[in-house]
């Protein structure tokens, strides 16, 4: 089995329909894959929930990004969301989000080092 670690929350992060990073994209990729021939194959687990990650989860966020710019994001995010840059968008829900695709890239890292 390959496991296709995810959760329909990622969803919520709503760039806006015209965006390319928008839900229906993610949308169309998980339907891809469970219209294939090999669908099957795929087991669909969920990410970690956030609390039993623990500390790993923001040693893995800050090792890519400072805790300055996480912080940005997240009260960006509690405001209601905005833009960070011309093309990054920022929704209610991104920065949840965001920790749950961490945690979800965790477990993906954690399979891959159990089974070689």
């Amino acid at each position: 089995m390959f496991p296709i670690i995810y959760s329909e929350e990622f969803l919520e992060h709503d760039t806006g329909v015209f965006h390319p990073e928008n839900a229906g994209r993610l949308t169309a990729v998980v339907q891809g894959l469970k219209a294939a021939a090999w669908a099957d194959q795929l087991e669909w687990p969920h990410p970690t929930p956030l609390k039993a990650q623990g500390d790993r989860l923001t040693q893995a966020l800050y090792a890519v990004h400072t805790p300055q710019y996480v912080q940005a994001v997240q009260r960006l995010a509690a405001m209601g969301g905005g833009h960070i840059d011309p093309d990054t968008v920022v929704s209610p829900r991104s920065y949840d989000v965001a920790m749950l695709a961490v945690s979800a890239w965790l477990d993906g890292i954690d399979r891959i080092l159990q089974t070689g």
